[in-house]
């Protein structure tokens, strides 16, 4: 498995992903500001990213792994503004092996956005990083969320129960997987 170089990807007229990078720690902030009542729904980081700063430690977190090859964070660019991030969480190279992970702007869901993020993504890992395996985990009852890896042809593998503490609940995860052989 490869590291892929930093480049901005053109997946459709109007949305592209790029590596996350310090120029767009602002917007990405604005971007989970103003979408927090939904997100924390979701992702447990939510109420601990409260300022600039605090993306931009994130983004500082994500280049170094992206240079030590175990995650690759993405900046989701819909008719040219940030519009939410995508990537690989993890990749495990001994296991060819990758988490796939997403979200958006709730301002600019219902677009296909972040399904054609992820299908351009499932290219870039089969395709140029020789994964065998990816990876999707999300809430059971996040519908949105599903709805994306099944229309992506992701098979549901099983449920983790309660693995994840998000305010004050436990969350449990449906797990989905792809092969690279069924992604052709």
């Amino acid at each position: 498995m490869t590291v892929m170089p930093s480049r901005r990807r053109e997946v459709t007229r109007e949305i592209a992903i790029e590596p996350l990078a310090h120029r767009h720690a602002a917007s990405l902030f604005d971007a989970v500001d103003a979408s927090r009542c939904t997100l924390r729904e979701w992702l447990p980081w939510v109420d601990a990213t409260r300022t600039v700063d605090d993306s931009r430690a994130f983004i500082d977190s994500a280049m170094q792994e992206w240079q030590a090859g175990t995650a690759m964070h993405f900046a989701i660019l819909w008719r040219g503004e940030l519009a939410g991030a995508c990537g690989f969480n993890r990749i495990v190279a001994s296991r060819r092996m990758a988490a796939l992970g997403y979200w958006l702007s709730h301002d600019v869901t219902g677009h296909g956005i972040i399904t054609a993020c992820a299908r351009e993504l499932l290219t870039l890992g089969f395709d140029e990083l020789g994964l065998h395996r990816v990876e999707l985990h999300c809430g059971e009852h996040n519908l949105r969320s599903r709805a994306v890896a099944e229309r992506l042809g992701f098979t549901e593998e099983g449920h983790l129960r309660e693995c994840e503490w998000i305010g004050e609940r436990p969350v449990t995860h449906v797990v989905y997987g792809m092969l690279a052989h069924e992604a052709r």
